[in-house]
């Protein structure tokens, strides 16, 4: 059982980084002594896999090939080999059973399936051993004590707050929903022989690729067992913290949820054909049987028994009748929303979740004792919370849609009510006077119906028959069901009031508000250099300023972390974000509106992704949070974070602890001290980054020694992986999605997205030429005390550190070899680079390990290495076998190719 395992002391984690420092390469790392209890256990598991896998092997080939594959797995087990022998002996193993590929598929099935299981145990251990409850307390009274300085209600700060996780299906997710929940379902279980050898098998049985891509309604239900622990853990969390605030004077509690579940499933419809009103709507019903499963268990079913339940102490005040009446009204308001009956429901129903906790309010307790009365009366109050956030709808799932779609629905709408031909081509003031006008006149009605003599316009009718039924659905499930539509690509005033038209036309929208968020999605380096101008003219439009007071005066802004790396790179994105909200902020601040910020992260470094939720909100501007925390969770994120209760509950009390405790602290202090470094230092990461972007060997390099081409048929998602397909036999990288960008270079060894342009930028900051008032050694030292006293600085050091770790150039050299004799040079210049930001990141940690923050993640990685080496070692024999082979074996590598990304991401992540 994983309960066996010990907690991180300091003493083990102080002995961890010492064995760690030893002998690290610029490549990866060296041999690291695994010492630290958590590291120990994961290699007991891998070695009890390592026995059974290999048993399937045996049962699934036949003699000699199993030989050949025993023999590799063998290889990878006893010692950790070296790489270019490895890589020789995996290349002979791929030329000798291309044409039969079936042993290459056996050996991929036992890689991946040993780095599934080491994954999910990982994150699994680490939630247990988590100080749980100390931390989500910790950042509590850090708020409580900040408010009491501050002579400010707690609870008033407590109510303005709300902290969401945000589930998306974007495609990262490269294994079988179903292989994933084999390990999840079996965790407690997985150390045990018995135990191991069960998951063993039923794994080996259903890996595979995905043979179909999954519809958005298989992602939503993939994800239900998802929201469903999120509701636990929000309510252990809103439990928890009623329990501290009752301590305080005048017994206070929770007026209002703090965590709140968001969800992109069914509603991100940028780029995404595949959604439509009925998508939208089936999507919505999903999220609500699993609110209701929520309150019928929280209810109790009739004959529950189990002592001091609610259902029990209600019964036991004399309730039983009148809780049956509730139970029957609760399922007709269930079969009214969810069910398929056609038939209409007889008798009352539930307008909304509140209804039927006033229900059970109203029920008498006098008969109970003082302690009984105070238990029934907790439950109620959590049940208040859940009926806010949880409500019908399960979670708020948020609308999204690029701007270019905006426009041309908006354009088509006005073509139909007898408005401008052009609209498309007006200049920008044009449009947001015209658009200004039309939101300003109330007695303007818009037609969507067809011009006689038209020609359909199937792709209009989709998008307003969409739009229109966000009104049903605020209808039926209440506004919290849909309570923001981003705009992707969000550049200009005109990109905003062509959505708020769009919510007017649908009847979302007038001078008495807006009835859902209207949130710009900022996310390249210019657009958020530009994003305080554009929260500005939107505060400064006459007629949104007016519904926004109307609506609560806050204004939502999403910063993202995808494009703005792909484009310009890590430093420059990261700072971009950072600066860019903080002067958000101050445009907020001086218009009197508060500003609610969303965190578009990925799953990698490169995007964003710390090593927990502290580690990225800790080194946020604690300014940016005081109204708290959204946050997208992507594809292969959503499980490994929500996929038991135990990770459910450790994470969500990080988000958090580590949101109440940063935003306690308040405004970076230190941004204004060390803004103009950070300014050169981005500008000249950008321009080296661009270097190689623009490079023209680029897009050769990148098709050619990374497997781009095979992540659009590894059907990880209902989305495209691409927004265009390659032209004239080229890859276009500007329509290329940040995920597979992003993922292809991690796969491929290099981890470049994550670091590119950062040493060269420290390296140009330091040797400045001479003349200048500091020297390189003061300049050093000015970067070190950066490292030290800013946590923003620090956390991109150490996030960069990181991926560099998991990075290895020896690797990326052999798929490197697999690119064109023309395009060697990109491979030269991001070694170069790399060696370079190495040097400097050590530098500036003043250490000789790149992992000196994180020694525990630096043991895991070192037990799971051997396993990732094996799996990039497949995946460059089989690119390599795909590049010199007929249509016929290419078609039939195309499989275990696939199967070697399972492999990779299941180590290290994806996107």
């Amino acid at each position: 059982m994983f309960r066996a395992v010990a907690s991180h002391s300091s003493a083990q984690i102080a002995m961890s980084a010492g064995s760690n420092a030893l002998g690290r390469s610029g490549s990866g790392s060296a041999s690291t002594k695994i010492i630290g209890p958590l590291a120990s256990k994961l290699k007991d598991i891998r070695q009890n896999t390592h026995a059974n896998l290999k048993l399937q092997l045996q049962k699934s080939l036949p003699p000699l090939k199993f030989e050949q594959a025993s023999e590799l797995a063998e290889q990878i087990e006893t010692a950790e080999p070296d790489f270019n022998q490895l890589h020789a002996r995996v290349e002979e193993f791929v030329q000798r059973n291309k044409n039969d590929p079936e042993a290459i598929v056996s050996a991929l099935k036992y890689l991946n399936s040993q780095l599934m299981i080491l994954s999910t145990a990982e994150r699994q251990m680490k939630a247990q051993d988590a100080q749980t409850t100390q931390s989500l307390m910790r950042g509590l009274k850090t708020l409580i004590d900040n408010s009491a300085s501050r002579g400010e209600s707690i609870i008033q700060r407590l109510s303005n707050t709300k902290i969401s996780p945000v589930f998306t299906a974007h495609p990262t997710n490269f294994n079988k929903p179903q292989a994933s929940e084999i390990v999840l379902s079996q965790l407690e279980n997985i150390a045990s022989p018995r135990g191991n050898a069960k998951v063993c098998q039923e794994l080996w049985e259903i890996q595979g690729v995905r043979e179909l891509k999954p519809t958005v309604q298989d992602e939503a239900n993939q994800f239900s067992a998802n929201i469903r622990h999120l509701h636990s853990s929000g309510r252990t969390i809103h439990e928890q913290i009623n329990q501290q605030l009752s301590g305080l004077p005048n017994n206070l509690k929770l007026s209002k949820p703090l965590v709140e579940a968001g969800n992109w499933v069914g509603g991100d419809r940028d780029g995404n054909p595949n959604i439509d009103a009925t998508v939208l709507k089936d999507v919505v019903k999903t999220l609500s049987t699993a609110a209701f499963e929520y309150f019928e268990q929280e209810i109790g079913k009739e004959n529950n028994t189990q002592t001091g339940s609610l259902c029990n102490l209600l019964c036991k005040s004399g309730h039983s009748e009148s809780l049956g009446l509730i139970r029957e009204k609760l399922a007709r308001t269930r079969t009214h929303l969810v069910g398929n009956s056609p038939l209409p429901i007889q008798g009352d129903l539930y307008l909304n979740a509140n209804e039927l906790v006033h229900d059970l309010e109203s029920l008498s307790i006098a008969s109970l004792n003082t302690q009984e009365k105070a238990t029934v009366q907790e439950k109620l109050d959590l049940l208040k919370l859940d009926a806010d956030s949880i409500g019908f709808h399960g979670a708020s799932t948020d609308i999204r849609q690029n701007s270019a779609m905006n426009e041309k629905t908006v354009g088509e709408l006005l073509r139909r009510s007898g408005g401008p031909s052009n609209y498309e081509s007006l200049g920008e003031i044009e449009k947001q006077t015209l658009l200004t006008n039309l939101l300003l006149n109330n007695k303007t009605v818009l037609s969507d119906a067809p011009i006689e003599g038209q020609s359909e316009n199937a792709e209009f009718d989709r998008e307003i028959a969409l739009i229109k039924s966000y009104k049903t659905i605020h209808d039926s499930y209440g506004p919290q069901a849909l309570k923001n539509c981003i705009t992707a690509n969000t550049e200009t005033m005109s990109d905003m009031l062509e959505v708020m038209l769009l919510l007017k036309h649908a009847g979302l929208a007038d001078e008495q508000g807006i009835k859902m968020n209207v949130v710009p999605l900022i996310e390249t380096v210019n657009d958020l250099h530009n994003g305080p101008a554009i929260l500005n003219s939107m505060l400064n439009n006459p007629w949104y300023r007016q519904a926004l007071q109307a609506s609560g005066n806050q204004q939502q802004i999403m910063v993202g972390y995808s494009d703005s790396n792909r484009l310009d790179g890590p430093l420059a994105s990261s700072w971009a974000v950072y600066e860019g909200t903080a002067k958000m902020l101050e445009v907020a601040e001086q218009r009197g509106v508060s500003l609610h910020v969303f965190h578009g992260r990925g799953g990698t470094e490169a995007r964003g992704s710390g090593d927990s939720y502290a580690q990225e909100i800790k080194s946020s501007n604690g300014a940016s949070l005081l109204t708290g925390m959204r946050q997208t969770e992507q594809g292969e994120e959503v499980p490994a974070k929500y996929g038991t209760k135990t990770m459910s509950q450790s994470n969500l009390a990080d988000m958090v602890g580590s949101t109440l405790e940063t935003m306690a602290i308040g405004k970076d202090q230190q941004i204004a001290k060390y803004a103009s470094t950070m300014e050169k230092l981005a500008q000249h990461a950008r321009n080296h980054y661009e270097s190689l972007y623009s490079n023209p060997e680029l897009p050769h390099f990148f098709q050619s020694s990374t497997p781009i081409e095979f992540v659009g048929k590894s059907n990880a998602g209902s989305r495209p992986a691409s927004r265009a397909n390659t032209a004239g036999g080229g890859l276009n990288l500007d329509k290329l999605r940040a995920i597979p960008w992003v993922g292809s270079w991690y796969q491929s060894g290099s981890a470049m997205p994550a670091f590119f342009g950062t040493g060269s930028a420290l390296k140009n900051f330091i040797d400045q030429p001479a003349g200048a008032n500091t020297t390189p050694a003061q300049r050093t030292a000015q970067l070190q005390t950066m490292y030290q006293e800013w946590p923003f600085f620090k956390s991109f050091i150490d996030r960069t550190a990181t991926a560099m770790e998991k990075a290895d150039m020896k690797i990326a050299q052999e798929y490197a070899k697999l690119a064109p004799v023309q395009s060697q040079g990109v491979f030269e210049a991001i070694k170069n680079e790399y060696e370079l930001t190495k040097e400097m990141i050590l530098s500036i940690k003043q250490s000789n390990d790149l992992m000196d923050h994180n020694p525990v993640d630096a043991e895991i990685l070192a037990v799971k290495k051997p396993l990732t080496q094996a799996a990039h070692a497949m995946q460059i024999g089989l690119l390599k076998a795909h590049q010199q082979a007929g249509p016929e074996i290419q078609e039939r590598l195309i499989k275990p190719i696939v199967m070697s990304m399972q492999a990779i991401a299941s180590s290290n992540r994806f996107g």
